[in-house]
């Protein structure tokens, strides 16, 4: 254990496997299920009937979920102006090492299907037919399959000195409709969902995690800088309070109680 109390590198890596968030978010990732996220026939509009609507509405839900297969996005005149929007969720979860500045480091995990399965290059042609990127629940499927065959996060976590320089970021968490739990059981699909903040349509959460060099390298320090480093924030993020004069000093209300005093003792010595 260090001479600050708190344990780090191989000392806790032990105890990774056994951290959770106070929602439950652990080493298995996030409760979100594309299946249950996903819009109901009900929410884009389909309903039994015999009216030329209740067809039409009908052969367009059929298109939403073609839709929703392949492109994650309105593809044609058909679908669009519908609901429809990439599934998957994001969110950060914690690596169970501290931050050289006291704060606990989370890793940003990326859920909603990014475009970029089949490479750059078929990314490109599918813009140039006016053809939205393949955000579908098909191509998510190859880009999960590529991210987890990506040995690099795991080198990192096992080869890396174990006492890592954060950075601070804000980035979008929950879905791209703008939910973070779940519409009919209420479950959290992020860690401390009360933290969560609402920017435009979507919410986003602000945390450290492992600072990168310019070619996107992580930057670790070694274990005697790193117990060097002033521990200016708690593990929750959030910043440490000043003890003692200076703490005191910075406070509004302080100085404005000691320029009272200090204008009365003047005036108390003036009148002498």
């Amino acid at each position: 254990m260090s001479s600050d109390g708190l344990k780090q590198g191989s000392e806790k890596r032990s105890e990774i496997l056994d951290i959770l968030s106070p929602s439950g978010i652990g080493m298995f990732g996030s409760p979100y299920n594309p299946a249950d996220a996903m819009k109901t026939p009900p929410q884009i509009g389909v309903k039994n009937g015999n009216s030329m609507s209740d067809v039409i509405n009908g052969v367009k839900g059929v298109g939403f979920y073609i839709d929703q297969i392949g492109f994650g996005a309105p593809s044609t005149g058909l679908t669009k102006g519908m609901p429809l929007k990439p599934l998957g969720v994001n969110y950060f979860i914690k690596t169970g090492l501290t931050c050289s500045n006291g704060a606990d480091m989370w890793h940003y995990m990326k859920g909603i299907t990014e475009g970029d399965a089949l490479g750059p290059k078929i990314k490109n042609v599918m813009a140039e037919m006016g053809l939205p990127p393949l955000q579908g629940l098909a191509p998510g499927m190859i880009e999960d399959a590529k991210n987890a065959l990506n040995p690099e996060p795991l080198m990192n976590s096992l080869f890396g000195s174990g006492y890592p320089q954060c950075k601070q970021v804000t980035l979008l968490v929950g879905d791209a409709y703008g939910r973070i739990a779940d519409d009919t059981t209420g479950e959290a699909w992020i860690s401390d969902p009360e933290t969560a903040i609402k920017s435009g349509d979507v919410y986003v959460q602000k945390r450290w995690v492992q600072d990168t060099d310019s070619k996107g390298k992580t930057i670790n320090l070694s274990r005697g800088d790193w117990l060097s480093a002033e521990k200016t924030f708690k593990p929750d993020g959030t910043p440490v309070e000043i003890q003692g004069f200076t703490g005191l000093i910075s406070n509004p209300n302080t100085v404005v109680t000691i320029s009272i005093l200090c204008l009365l003792a003047f005036a108390f010595v003036h009148r002498k």
